[in-house]
């Protein structure tokens, strides 16, 4: 089976029925595969079968179309975000050498400033022919590659499968109900691995894809209402997108209407602000999921109860159905129903690593990484299997959720003990006078530095959050300088840009 299999079924289902939306353009089910195969077949026809092909995300339902041209010409596809800067556009390229690439007639500059040599096609160069669907596609065979930026700061490609895509999608939606009546609202770009729920989604139940405009995200009263207008039923955003609706107080003038899911993942949800939502909107179902770019998809979930029952620090919870998640440390497998060893404060927290089918390939031209993060364990039972390493630490709560700590990459050595970042930054949230956070470590001085932005009208400064983490905290985790920020910089993703960050230790 493959994800063609699946798309297929669904454009049987319901051929006419509206698959993906944005502003006044649209495709039904039918309309996106026709579009799709005319395409594939001018791929086909270019000789290119089971190889990458690059496909430059514009913001827009035409995405789908280039994606879904790709599977079914039998290659698989690599999204490129052509804002970003052409140095690492063309390192990409590099790497991956595809032959062809599709984009719309807007990108050709980009491609001629870093003189690309193979074939581009857009969807104007459609064949009138629609291509048979590949045969040869199976589980194991390549259906996207994303590169994200590694330690280094050079793009890595994880490449995924499509019995990986299945997998996840399968279960993801059984275990939530999600079905052909949704109505998705996008809010991640298509040039990240978080958008492909949404995509798979749409294209395994039938449910409608509303992509929503990027500019209505810093006019939250408008987006609500182009939300209420298109019937958003279903929101899997960054938790900075949700955050920002509530810090404008926009509640205050529009109510979303027909939502009645909002799921998060990607980062940590600002307490504050997600008490906000549920208290104003404590009938709709709030998700916290957790997963990685080496996988299709999430491994966790949790299910926030009700704004009474709002823990200060939220936990990633509990597996999917489709995979097992343990903790590892030096070696042996955290008990959740054991008690913390008392050797030591951070004695039960261990390494996150996954199990399952929907794991993702390979790093591409990266044997030795790849043998490193995707590893075989033997499990207690003696059997053997292929784990991801996640570089994630985490502990069990009383209650058996996994509860994020930190990165790997975040656990620093300070005064002779380990420290977590992410447990200071989970300190310093749950404040009510600050916005948001991140805390990062000098290494040349030897100083945790939390970078804080406000709510709006407080006066504080780092004195003073820092006088109101004492004794929230061990004194040897207190951060040594606090500053205040008007605001927090963003990357495109949404997130707090620690690179940004790090230029101003």
């Amino acid at each position: 089976m493959n994800i063609l299999n699946f798309f297929e079924e669904t454009v049987q289902r319901f051929p006419q029925k509206t698959a993906i939306a944005y502003k006044e353009i649209s495709y039904s089910f039918s309309d996106l595969s026709h579009q799709a195969k005319c395409l594939a077949e001018r791929i086909l026809q270019a000789g290119q079968t089971g190889k990458p092909v690059g496909v430059f995300v514009n913001r827009g339902a035409d995405t789908a179309v280039l994606f879904l041209a790709v599977l079914y010409s039998g290659n698989y596809y690599i999204p490129i975000d052509p804002d970003m800067p052409s140095a690492k556009i063309s390192s990409i390229l590099t790497d991956a050498e595809p032959s062809v690439i599709l984009c719309g007639e807007e990108n050709k500059p980009v491609l001629e400033e870093i003189h690309y040599s193979g074939t581009i096609y857009t969807l104007d160069d459609r064949s009138s022919e629609e291509c048979p669907v590949c045969e040869s596609i199976d589980v194991d065979s390549p259906a996207y590659m994303v590169y994200t930026s590694g330690s280094t700061g050079k793009p890595k490609g994880v490449l995924k499968s499509h019995g990986a895509v299945i997998s996840f999608i399968m279960a993801y939606s059984s275990y939530f109900h999600l079905g052909s009546d949704e109505i998705i609202g996008n809010q991640t770009p298509f040039f990240f691995d978080a958008s492909a729920k949404d995509l798979y989604l749409m294209m395994y139940t039938g449910a409608t894809l509303e992509v929503l405009p990027s500019e209505m995200f810093i006019f939250p009263v408008t987006l609500i209402e182009y939300m209420n207008e298109r019937k958003v039923s279903y929101v899997c955003w960054v938790p900075t997108a949700l955050a920002i609706v509530t810090q404008m107080n926009t509640f205050k003038k529009v109510l979303p209407e027909t939502l009645k899911k909002v799921f998060f993942v990607g980062e940590v949800f600002p307490t504050k602000q997600l008490h906000k939502w549920l208290t104003t909107l404590p009938d709709i179902q709030y998700v916290n999921l957790y997963g990685s770019s080496e996988l299709a998809g999430i491994c966790c979930y949790y299910e926030i109860p009700d704004a009474d029952h709002q823990p200060d620090i939220l936990p990633i919870g509990k597996p999917l159905p489709n995979c097992k998640v343990l903790l590892l440390r030096d070696g042996v497998f955290i008990n959740p129903k054991e008690s913390i060893p008392s050797e030591g404060e951070d004695a039960g927290i261990g390494e996150i690593c996954v199990i399952g089918d929907s794991l993702a390939l390979e790093y591409f031209h990266d044997p030795e990484k790849t043998a490193k993060t995707f590893t075989v364990l033997t499990l207690p039972d003696g059997t053997k299997v292929r784990a991801l390493m996640t570089g994630d630490l985490a502990r069990y709560d009383a209650e058996g959720n996994l509860v994020f700590v930190s990165r790997k990459d975040f656990q620093i050595k300070h005064m002779g003990r380990r420290i977590e970042l992410g447990e200071i930054e989970s300190v310093a949230d749950t404040l009510p006078e600050i916005q948001r956070c991140c805390c990062l470590y000098n290494e040349k001085r030897k100083l945790i530095h939390l970078f804080c932005e406000l709510i709006p009208g407080c006066d504080w400064d780092g004195k003073a959050v820092q006088h109101a983490m004492r004794g929230k905290i061990s004194d040897y985790m207190l951060p040594t300088r606090i500053t205040v920020l008007d605001a927090m910089p963003f990357n495109a993703n949404g997130k707090i840009d620690r690179n940004k960050l790090k230029t101003m230790l």
